[in-house]
């Protein structure tokens, strides 16, 4: 499924800063970005915000930040972890299909 950056944002409660584009999935490893995707930098024993500029090099259309946004697409927020889980309910609720686990 694509979604736009801007219904993503809302989905997750952030600000898009940039050009409103197209995306095809998400990820927060920025050794598995393809083109298009959304990149989410998850901040544990590293801080995924350090691996932005692969993961735009590798070919990601926007990111989410919490920090100060950057060169090309994003949406701010205050917290990726809580964008992550937000985007996936948000995305599992738009689905027509029971869900199991």
């Amino acid at each position: 499924m694509k979604y736009l950056a801007s219904q993503i944002a809302i989905a997750v409660g952030g600000d898009l800063v940039g050009p409103d584009i197209e995306l095809s999935g998400a990820t927060q490893d920025s050794r598995e970005v393809l083109p298009g995707n959304l990149f989410i930098p998850l901040i544990s024993q590293r801080d995924g915000h350090d691996f932005i500029k692969e993961a735009l090099e590798a070919g990601a259309g926007a990111y989410i930040t919490s920090k100060e946004p950057g060169p090309g697409t994003c949406i701010r927020v205050i917290d990726t972890s809580f964008a992550l889980v937000s985007l996936g309910a948000t995305v599992r609720g738009s689905l027509s299909c029971p869900v199991v686990g």
